[in-house]
């Protein structure tokens, strides 16, 4: 007998699985397997982290106009605007357009997924 065909309807195949793998997980009939399970899920993790980051940088250049996001912390930071001056690694420098709270020197070093490029109106 062959196994019912996978669908893509999220009442169907992905829910049922994934609520029997946490039932599985939480009552330990996964324990001789955890360390595998950790390590696909933290390898996956940092995979899906790696493309948001390139992603957010493939939508930068230096010079660009860009606004702090909503997600910034601290929060003041939040809808300020500033220019791309430099990348760090990971990161990227915006020189902020003014002082914003502990920032006196204007540069403010952050994760690219927090910068949102501003565009010609």
């Amino acid at each position: 007998m062959e196994p019912p065909a996978l669908t893509s309807s999220a009442s169907h195949w992905p829910l049922r699985d994934a609520t029997e793998l946490l039932i599985a997980l939480e009552t330990g009939l996964l324990d001789p397997e955890l360390s595998g399970i950790i390590d696909v899920i933290n390898e996956r993790t940092t995979t899906i982290a790696r493309e948001r980051t390139e992603a957010a940088f493939a939508r930068l250049a230096l010079h660009d106009r860009v606004m702090i996001s909503g997600q910034a912390k601290p929060q003041y930071l939040r809808g300020e605007t500033g220019e791309v001056h430099e990348f760090d690694g990971d990161f990227v420098i915006i020189l902020l357009d003014r002082v914003v709270g502990k920032f006196t020197s204007r540069h403010l070093r952050c994760a690219p997924e927090l910068v949102e490029p501003l565009r010609d109106r």
